[in-house]
């Protein structure tokens, strides 16, 4: 049998859920009367409100408040809630709860305070018809309830689900209350009342456009009004003398044009607002680029912008956070005097043109030339390019310190890598080093800097980069499969490592045999002294590579993109922090030598454990290997050459010096030693204080004008360094600037006199 009821009940329906976001504000500056205030924001739908909610507000005067913002609501037709950590819902009913919530906000500083505000609507007009089915065959449950309106129609409240459902709070959320109404002031005048007017129109997602903007008034409407005269949304402020203050005339802010107007972009989020958003992460990240402005934009405050916006937005933080690039050479001639005053016995060459503008500029660090005294007398050098408005180019030069560290000596901004700057560059560094000992360098093949160290440094041997050889090299290998490619680099590298004429020449014949015409070709422009240890005139540690100034290069990175005087600084900044982080780390040693150089001990002890020597005479042992060896321990020579090669006992002299029962550590060079690391750091590189800068720097007609104009290159800037391939090419001369190398006009980036 079945029984059916028919009740008539209130009907519930139209629950709504309402978001405010509570915030602690600040001292409001716009009319300074809502100190310790907490700001309600109320949000129903697309559309937003703010409740002011003061100390002596009570919980009567609140629910008239929001039944005044939406008509719909009267007093006792809706509940409010709210939620804390770890209480999910707490009762908001009368004026001890209310403050009970304003004492937690106040006391734990939370920013934001999650209230629930739900609506219950009786409508006995509205009949709901409960039916209670029994079904004797048991397929449906007794007490079932469906919910049917008066129609017969099922009601449909299912719930979320969805986490992508839920509001996220934005950075934007406090600029909800960005414009109140009438008699708000701004005390920054119209740039402070448009930011507002931005800030508030993005956050709603409308678009207005000025009626009337000036210096005197401002007066903006809705879009939808300006075309259609479909929306009653205005706001007008004025300026008012004689404070100076904007302050609100005219306001309507409801929106009568509907929803279908909302957008995520407006054309007031303007490149100069966006950087003024953007500008406290410039400073923590100097490398930020327009693409991940667009995201951050999109992510923290729900606002699309487009690249070209998000550009400029950059460049103009960038000049606000460090300083603009026209403005930062007026600064360097400061700069030099202040650095020259700090560090004394320092070096700084600033050179300009006679028409004053900036031409180049070397910086040698007093303590990083006594530190070098102290590592072995190689000197890795390259160039990089620079980020910033001028183009430009940083020549450095770099050392190797105990613990195969890297140690930047100095370093020269020019307008571009030629022979002249290099020469020029090289002429600073030998007046800079006054080094008694024989310098190697280690770099690319540039052109350039190849004659100017065999100019400037005539006895210098000048070891070119492997790294880069073997790039050059992989380009003669067209139409070979990747397994002979690995097999003739290889073939090249142990050419390379050959410590013998005999074992090189083999080596070498071979590779060429196997290699064919191109690579024969290739080997051929190579002169063997330069690059190889069989022939290789001087003593350079087993050091083949320049990857040790790429290091340097990728070091500065960021700083690369920086104005010129703030470059120089922050290098100078990282390389002082660098001296005296390393000098800390060194006071704990325990050690006679560096700890890397300990590992390699250990890694040469595990290689030759199952050889057997043999001694005959105090100094000389023969070690029983595959091939065998001879070791002297005297001339502190093994017939593999490595020791002699590399000024580190080899695995054979380690044998050799373990069977004589001598100390590891005093067959070492001193320069691996912990004792000449710490004295490498022993010396530091003082501040330069900005504190008695004065403000009018440049003033004096002294002034440093910017490099002279650069023709700029077609396409996008770039931003990483193309590698340098060392090929010899034919000689042209450039018919812009008429200097004979690499470039013609159209390629010509030399800056010309005007």
């Amino acid at each position: 049998m079945t029984f059916v009821w028919t009740i008539t009940i209130p009907k519930v329906c139209d629950i709504l859920l309402f978001l405010f976001r509570l915030t602690i504000s600040q001292p409001y500056r716009s009319t300074g009367t809502m100190e310790n205030a907490v700001v309600l924001l109320c949000k129903r739908g697309d559309v937003s409100c703010g409740v002011l909610l003061e100390r002596t507000l009570s919980f009567q005067s609140l629910m008239t408040k929001l039944c005044a913002k939406w008509k719909d609501l009267t007093e006792g037709s809706f509940s409010l809630s709210f939620s804390v950590a770890g209480h999910p819902q707490c009762l908001l009913e009368c004026d001890e709860d209310l403050c009970v919530l304003y004492a937690l906000t106040l006391s734990s500083r939370t920013e934001f305070v999650d209230v629930a505000v739900v609506k219950d609507l009786v409508d006995t007009s509205m009949v709901s018809t409960v039916v209670d089915v029994c079904s004797s065959s048991g397929d449906v449950g007794c007490d079932q309830l469906v919910l049917l309106d008066c129609v017969g129609t099922q009601v449909d409240l299912p719930p979320s689900f969805s986490d992508n459902n839920k509001s996220k709070v934005l950075k934007s959320a406090g600029w909800c209350t960005a414009i109140v109404g009438v008699g708000q002031v701004f005390v920054d005048g119209a740039v402070g009342f448009r930011d507002a007017l931005s800030m508030y129109s993005l956050f709603h997602g409308f678009k207005y456009v000025y009626a009337k903007n000036d210096a005197q008034t401002v007066k903006a409407v809705c879009l939808e009004r300006h075309t259609s005269k479909e929306c009653n949304w205005i706001v007008k402020a004025k300026l008012e003398m004689p404070s100076g203050y904007f302050v609100i005339k005219q306001f309507v802010g409801e929106h009568t044009c509907g929803d279908a107007s909302l957008s995520y972009s407006s054309s007031r989020s303007t490149s100069s607002f966006v950087s003024r958003l953007v500008s406290e992460d410039m400073r923590s990240d100097e490398s930020k680029r327009p693409v991940e402005v667009m995201k951050d934009m999109k992510k923290d405050y729900g606002v699309e912008i487009t690249y070209r916006r998000a550009w400029m937005a950059v460049k103009k933080a960038r000049a606000h956070v460090y300083g603009d690039y026209m403005e930062s050479f007026k600064e360097l001639s400061w700069y030099v005097g202040a650095f020259r005053a700090s560090n004394p016995d320092s070096m700084c060459v600033l050179e300009r043109h006679d028409s004053d503008h900036f031409k180049r500029m070397f910086l040698g660090f007093a303590a990083c030339k006594y530190g070098f005294t102290f590592c072995r007398p190689i000197l890795f050098v390259d160039s990089t390019f620079l980020k910033s408005t001028h183009n430009g180019c940083l020549l450095s030069a770099c050392a190797k310190d105990g613990n195969q560290g890297l140690y930047p000596l100095c370093l020269a901004v020019v307008d571009s890598e030629n022979y002249e700057n290099w020469h020029w560059f090289m002429e600073q560094l030998k007046d800079f080093l006054e080094d008694g000992r024989v310098l190697v360098f280690v770099s690319d093949r540039h052109d350039g800097l190849l004659q100017a160290v065999k100019q400037i440094f005539p006895s210098s041997p000048h070891s070119h980069c492997l790294v880069h050889l073997k790039e050059n090299l992989k380009k003669r290998f067209g139409g070979l499969d990747n397994s002979k490619k690995k097999y003739l680099l290889n073939l090249f590298n142990l050419c390379a490592y050959a410590p013998t004429v005999r074992e090189f020449e083999k080596l070498m014949n071979k590779l060429k045999k196997e290699g064919g015409v191109k690579v024969s070709a290739f080997l051929d422009t190579l002169d063997n002294e330069h690059w190889c240890h069989a022939y290789f005139p001087g003593k350079r540690y087993g050091e083949l590579s320049s990857n040790l100034v790429e290091c340097f290069n990728n070091w500065i990175k960021k700083e690369r993109s920086l104005p010129i005087t703030l470059l120089f600084d922050k290098i100078r900044l990282k390389i002082m922090e660098q001296l005296s982080a390393r000098r800390s780390i060194s006071m704990k040693w325990k050690g006679v030598i560096c700890p890397i150089m300990e590992k390699k001990f250990k890694g040469l002890f595990n290689v030759s454990k199952t050889w057997a020597i043999s001694r005959s005479s105090d100094d000389l042992y023969e070690v029983r290997c595959d091939p065998s060896v001879s070791v002297n321990i005297a001339s502190r020579s093994c017939s593999c050459g490595e020791w002699q090669i590399n000024s580190f006992p080899c695995a054979h002299a380690f044998c050799a010096l373990k069977r004589a029962g001598k100390n590891l550590n005093d067959y070492v060079d001193h320069y691996y030693s912990v004792h000449a690391f710490q004295n490498t750091y022993s010396k530091s590189i003082n501040p330069v204080p900005t504190i008695w800068k004065d403000v009018t720097v440049g003033s004096d007609g002294n002034v440093l004008l910017p490099p002279l104009c650069n023709k700029r290159p077609p396409g996008r800037p770039r931003t990483e360094r193309i590698p340098s391939t060392g090929v010899k090419t034919r000689k042209i001369t450039c018919g812009r600037c008429g200097q004979v190398g690499r470039h013609n006009r159209a390629r010509c980036k030399e800056p010309l006199e005007h």
